[in-house]
């Protein structure tokens, strides 16, 4: 009180009014050059609190601080969802494998986690997914609907999923890698199944055999004038994939120019268990524009043999040759 008597002592007025919390203090308008201030200066006696009692002088100034205060502390009670009931509780450091520890007491399927962005939609978001064995699945909704996952599970299967109905997935139980993956499972009933050795083992929903299927080892589209060869359009492998086993050579040739009374013979080489071995496809009446002579050769070639094509004309007629040669 003495220091608001000192500083009222030349005031016009000075009266008594009660504070926030009961106490009494005292205000005085500040005359300056005779003219009224434009706002009183207030001066709180506070009596000294008995023991035990807390004094909250800063908040008696402040009330809505107060309040602030109050509503803060309900924020923190109520931090997370169904038991988690706060950083203390759901968050621990684990010094044996120097990491920090999340762990989510919800004791379900839930995630815990959400990331949204202020210029996205107010109903897109991301969720970080934990279940009950420790599977892992980041998914991210647009607008309110599901749009991509990222689905890591403890038994060993992934997947990665696009709602557009893209994915690719790893099942568990088999080993295969598919594509395309579903929301709900790795392997899609209708995906494409690549085995952990490498074997295409379902296409389309269709089990498959042997390689599983058939791939181009060799192609040719060009242009040849007379007869040209031996030429060694592939040598195969010394070992696995596309070396000792069953292929399939698949050809056309036309005639672009040509005299009259032209021939054209194909001859294929290669080495099976016997040893070399040839087979032919010809057409004698190859001496008029746009002959053509279609083939096709099934044939068992050794490992580490080179295979090859000849053709012998007459005539030297100009021709287009297209070629593929198939490991099946």
């Amino acid at each position: 009180m003495l220091l608001s008597r000192l500083l009222c002592h030349r005031a016009q007025r000075n009266y008594a009014f009660p504070t926030f919390f009961g106490h009494t203090g005292t205000c005085c308008s500040i005359r300056a050059g005779g003219q009224t201030a434009a706002s009183d200066r207030c001066f709180v006696a506070r009596p000294t609190p008995p023991e035990g009692e807390l004094t909250l002088r800063p908040i008696a100034k402040r009330p809505i601080f107060a309040v602030v205060l109050i509503i803060v502390a309900v924020m923190v009670s109520l931090v997370s969802a169904r038991g988690q009931s706060g950083l203390p509780n759901i968050l621990s450091y684990d010094a044996g494998n120097n990491w920090m520890l999340f762990t989510d007491r919800t004791g379900e399927w839930h995630a815990p986690l959400a990331i949204h962005n202020s210029a996205a939609p107010s109903n897109s978001i991301v969720e970080f997914t934990v279940n009950t064995d420790d599977q892992f699945v980041i998914q991210t909704y647009n607008k309110g609907n599901p749009a991509s996952s990222l689905d890591l599970d403890t038994d060993g299967s992934a997947s990665l999923y696009g709602s557009g109905g893209g994915g690719v997935g790893v099942e568990a139980a088999t080993g295969d890698t598919c594509i395309p993956a579903v929301q709900t499972n790795p392997c899609g009933p209708l995906a494409l199944r690549i085995g952990a050795n490498g074997i295409v083992n379902h296409y389309r929903g269709q089990a498959t055999a042997g390689n599983g299927i058939s791939t181009i080892q060799y192609y040719a589209d060009a242009t040849l004038t007379g007869s040209f060869g031996p030429y060694a359009i592939f040598r195969t492998n010394s070992s696995g994939y596309a070396s000792s086993g069953l292929y399939r050579l698949s050809g056309y040739m036309t005639a672009t120019n040509t005299p009259a009374g032209g021939s054209m013979q194909l001859a294929l080489g290669y080495t099976d268990e016997t040893g070399p071995q040839n087979q032919y496809a010809g057409q004698p009446n190859f001496g008029v524009v746009g002959a053509n002579l279609p083939f096709s050769f099934v044939f068992y070639s050794q490992a580490s043999q080179a295979i090859t094509i000849t053709t012998v004309t007459t005539g030297t007629p100009t021709y287009t040759i297209h070629l593929r040669l198939e490991a099946l």
